[in-house]
């Protein structure tokens, strides 16, 4: 529209529009009683209904308050989320006991399933132990699982819903292995390669063998050497 700051003229509808904004009160007063009110012009309507000739500055400043506001809850939320999801996992690292060799791996299951966790127990020496019992536990809800190794040492819990797990790897004889804040998750197995050892009070294992007078085969007897230490000397 051809004009300058304070009237332009519309060809499409041959019409001249006022800029209010660059008029004082009186000349406002005096343009719109020579019109009878008919004018065309620029106003600025507030959120309570208001009208004004020019944008309030500081309506300006609670505007961009406001998205200020947005704009830093939304980052926030962002990273929040982004730190959620970063271990693809969470933030805190499961934790081993310091006496238990522990391996974990994660893969991704071929169809979309509940979380799942499985295994294989073995001794230091690599022997499949059977018989172990593996505990699980949901450290929110305190709800547990319990399974056996079979004969080669493996052992699978399945349908088990998000969230962080204790383990307990037990088998008398053997120390065992204790995992916490492990994090299990839908569509993923995580897998638990556990080597246990042997309890150190347990000691040394010492046949004696003697052959009895009305006796033709020898018999033996078994004596633990936390027995033999404490027969007086």
């Amino acid at each position: 529209m051809a004009g300058d700051e304070r009237v332009r003229h519309c060809t499409l509808c041959s019409l001249n529009v006022y800029n209010f904004a660059e008029m004082t009160r009186d000349e406002i007063g005096a343009l719109l009683t020579k019109t009878e009110g008919r004018v065309c012009a620029r106003l600025y309507r507030r959120a309570d209904g208001t009208l004004l000739t020019k944008d309030c500055p500081r309506g300006l400043r609670a505007v961009r308050l406001r998205m200020s506001r947005f704009a830093t809850a939304f980052i926030a939320a962002l990273f929040s989320v982004s730190a959620f999801a970063s271990n693809g996992r969470s933030c805190q690292k499961p934790l081993i006991s310091k006496d238990s060799k522990v391996k974990l791996a994660i893969e991704q299951a071929a169809n979309p399933q509940r979380a799942t966790f499985a295994g294989v127990v073995k001794t230091e020496d690599g022997i499949p132990l059977p018989g172990v019992t593996v505990v699980l536990r949901d450290e929110a809800t305190k709800r547990e699982f319990t399974t056996l190794t079979d004969a080669n040492g493996t052992f699978t819990i399945a349908s088990l819903n998000d969230g962080l797990y204790r383990v307990d790897v037990m088998l008398e004889s053997f120390t065992p292995a204790v995992i916490e804040h492990l994090l299990l998750k839908q569509n993923e197995i995580t897998r638990a390669q556990v080597a246990l050892r042997l309890t150190p009070m347990m000691g040394e294992v010492i046949t004696v063998a003697r052959t009895p007078a009305l006796v033709n085969e020898p018999l033996t007897t078994t004596f633990t050497q936390e027995l033999i230490q404490k027969l007086p000397h």
